[in-house]
């Protein structure tokens, strides 16, 4: 019995902590929302990065070209859609902890009982679910206007998944630029060599398949491509097997990311108690 009671007090915290996320959580995505302004700002921004996009591979289309790389101009304007609108979606939190670990803001948070880095993540979930949304809306009314074929239905409900989980790995990514501060102070030059491995290795612009062999493995076997491509690859070649392995490597990115977020948080921590920010 006392044995129980020991074990019921342990998981105490942990529920609590977890309630208070998603407290969090819901909270970022309430902000999100009835900041509606901004997000239609988002979702115009994406319109407009669409329409450029798509009229580059139509005239691409146009020039016989596409033809060599085995992908029709519709369906990659519908892949760019998907991995712009995932990209666009995620929540910039690597600018909230590096304000506050370059200002000292991190210690009196440090002496609540709610774990800060915890919460700073749900709230940024919660921010990017709401810019799902957003930016998802837009993207099926510039695909109804554009006349294009449509996926299949299974092909939506798959993105639908894969979408959400993708942008949890970008701010996860993007977690791991701000935890940075720590030790470079600011966090631009880490953030920009994150951005541009996402662009390339993710494959925002075009499908990583198309990339040579060396280029494509590098993808795969980093957390990019479960970031944005595979979400988009699911567009334009649906399958179960796809969204199965997708979905899986998926969940494995976010479980080592979660690991190497520990990580550097407790040396973060470290450093500051040994040596305060220099």
């Amino acid at each position: 019995m006392r044995s129980m009671t020991q074990t019921t007090r342990a998981s105490l915290p942990v529920v609590g902590a977890v309630s208070a996320a998603l407290s969090t959580f819901a909270l970022g995505l309430r902000r999100n929302l009835a900041n509606w302004p901004i997000l239609m700002g988002r979702a115009l921004f994406y319109l407009v990065a669409m329409a450029v996009l798509s009229a580059l591979w139509d005239k691409v289309a146009s020039q016989h070209t596409v033809g060599a790389l085995a992908v029709p101009a519709g369906d990659l304007s519908i892949y760019i859609g998907t991995t712009e609108w995932i990209t666009l979606s995620v929540a910039s939190i690597h600018l909230r902890l590096e304000d506050d670990i370059r200002l000292g803001m991190l210690e009196p948070h440090l002496l609540r009982p709610k774990p800060y880095l915890l919460q700073k993540i749900a709230e940024s979930l919660g921010d990017s679910l709401a810019r799902l949304l957003g930016i998802g809306l837009a993207a099926l009314l510039a695909l109804a206007l554009s006349g294009r074929a449509a996926p299949s239905p299974g092909a939506f409900a798959a993105v639908a998944i894969l979408g959400p989980l993708g942008a949890t790995i970008g701010v996860l990514l993007y977690t791991i630029v701000g935890l940075c501060a720590f030790w470079v102070r600011r966090v631009m030059p880490a953030y920009l060599i994150m951005q541009k491995s996402m662009f390339l290795l993710g494959g925002l612009f075009a499908p990583i398949t198309l990339y040579p062999v060396w280029l494509y493995l590098a993808g795969v076997v980093t957390p990019f491509a479960a970031h944005i491509f595979y979400a988009g690859h699911q567009m334009i070649a649906p399958s179960l097997v796809g969204f199965v392995e997708a979905f899986a490597a998926q969940l494995f990115w976010i479980a080592v990311l979660t690991v190497v977020i520990a990580l550097i948080w407790r040396a973060g921590l470290h450093k500051i108690l040994r040596e305060g920010l220099s």
